[in-house]
Order: structure tokens, then sequence, then C-alpha cells
């Protein structure tokens, strides 16, 4: 009898090591697959003053994720733990050329993918906003590194990997683009499709990885011009609410947003269909 206990018990270990072994690699397939997306020349340049292409880079949610210097995302022992990197080190690393592609399609300077950072969205991002954020991030003073180490997955991290159950923003984007050459004069429609449509939705909730955030059109109908103006500034909802990722995005990112910019935002938003 304990003979064939200690069978099925070698078994049992075979086989755990056996998944073990599998899932890390079938997740480390998946961290290496590769785009086949060009990095295509980009020549525009912007010919804003520093000020205002730092603006309207900081207005397409670089800090939110990325803070000053580095920030970590996600730090769960289960998941694992995401760090957005240093732009002011990593954006050296790579050339115009690349940053658009890394920007626009998600596909890093290895060709691999990346996951949480919007590229569906800024697919969207018009050629001279382009421009104005690669002149900032080039004006970037490098700075040592807020956090250390770099993203690791845990183990239900790697099982969702090697389930393919971790969004790629790179599998969304075709891989040729024709976007806009400049960025619209009434901003409400494109702010919608560069920023507020990768966690919201115009008319139903929206459910994430991470939260479940609330349709956009009767929140926006719900509010007053000067409360809509508050909540992008400093991220507080009606009351003093914080409101958590949107009040992290919105200090860091949406409060760059001019008054004229944040009313063509909510009358998009609040306009019948």
């Amino acid at each position: 009898m304990k003979r064939i206990l200690k069978i099925v018990l070698a078994a049992l270990v075979a086989i755990c090591l056996i998944a073990v072994v599998g899932i890390y690699a079938l997740s480390e397939m998946r961290l290496s697959r590769t785009y086949n997306v060009a990095a295509a020349n980009f020549a525009v340049k912007t010919t804003l003053p520093p000020e205002e292409a730092e603006r309207r880079a900081r207005t397409l949610m670089c800090g939110g994720c990325h803070h000053d210097a580095g920030n970590v995302l996600i730090d769960e022992p289960g998941l694992g733990r995401i760090v957005a990197p240093n732009l002011t080190r990593f954006a050296p690393m790579y050339s115009d050329a690349e940053l658009v592609r890394l920007i626009r399609h998600g596909v890093k300077k290895d060709s691999t993918g990346v996951f949480i950072m919007p590229a569906g969205n800024f697919a969207h991002i018009t050629d001279d906003d382009m421009a104005a954020i690669l002149a900032w991030l080039r004006s970037l003073k490098q700075l040592p590194d807020a956090v250390d180490g770099t993203t690791q997955w845990g183990p239900l991290g790697r099982i969702g990997l090697a389930l393919d159950k971790v969004p790629f923003e790179a599998d969304l984007v075709p891989a040729v683009l024709t976007p806009a050459a400049t960025r619209p004069a009434d901003i409400g429609e494109y702010a919608f499709r560069t920023d507020c449509s990768h966690c919201h939705n115009l008319d139903t909730a929206k459910q994430s990885e991470a939260f479940l955030a609330p349709a956009l059109r009767p929140l926006a109908q719900s509010y007053s011009a000067a409360d809509f103006k508050t909540l992008l500034r400093t991220g507080k909802g009606v009351g003093g609410r914080d409101l958590g990722v949107m009040t992290q995005v919105s200090l860091w990112d949406f409060r760059y947003f001019t008054d004229s910019e944040i009313e063509q935002i909510q009358a998009y938003l609040t306009r019948q269909p």
C-alpha cells in the first residue's frame, strides 16, 4: 500500500512539474512573439514651441502610467509586478521611426508587443501631435529609475499568457495606418478616440482586466461645465470623490487640456447620437 501511495505521489509531482514547465514555456513563447510591422520613416517635425509640444504630449496619457521616471502599475503576488519603464532612459534607445511604431502599433524595438499601453488608441494620433510627442521625449533630461527592477510575471500571469488571455495591443492595430496629418480644431471626438476610449465606452459600461468603467455619455451629461472641468483638472468627482485611476490620470495628464478643449470634450460626450 505504501509503495502504491509513493508511486501515485511521484506521478502527481511529475504531472505538476510538467504543467509548470509547460506553462512557463508557453508564456515565454507568447512574450517573445514578434510582429511584422515596419518602422517606417517619420519625417514630420513639430513647429510648436516646446511648451506647447509638451502640453499636447502630456494630454495623450504618457505620464499617467510612466510618471516622471517609471512606475509600478500592478503589484499582485499571483499576477506579477508590471512596471511602466522610465521614458527618459528608454526613449533615447529608439529612433523616431521605432518610437512611432511603438506608440501607434504597440511594437517594441525587438519587434515583440506591449500590453496595457493603449496603442489601439494611439493609432489615431495625428502626425503633428506625434511630432510633438517625439520632440518632447527628445527634450527630457535623463532621470534615474524611480522604481527598481522590470516587469516580472507571477503564476497567474504566466497562466494567462500561456492561454493567450493577456491582450497585446499589436494584435488590435492594423499593420498599415493612415493617420490624419493635423490635430482637429475641435478635439472632442479626437480626445475620446485617443484617450477616453481606452477605459470607457460612450453608452455602456466597459469591463477591463482591472476595473469596470462607467459609460461616458450619461456621466458627462450629469456634470455641470464647472464640475466637468474640475473632474479633468483634479480627477475628483462631484463632492470631491477620489476616482482611483481617473484621479491619477487627470492629475498626470488631463489637467493639461485647455479650458476650450475641456468644453469641446464635454460637448462631444454629451451629444445625442
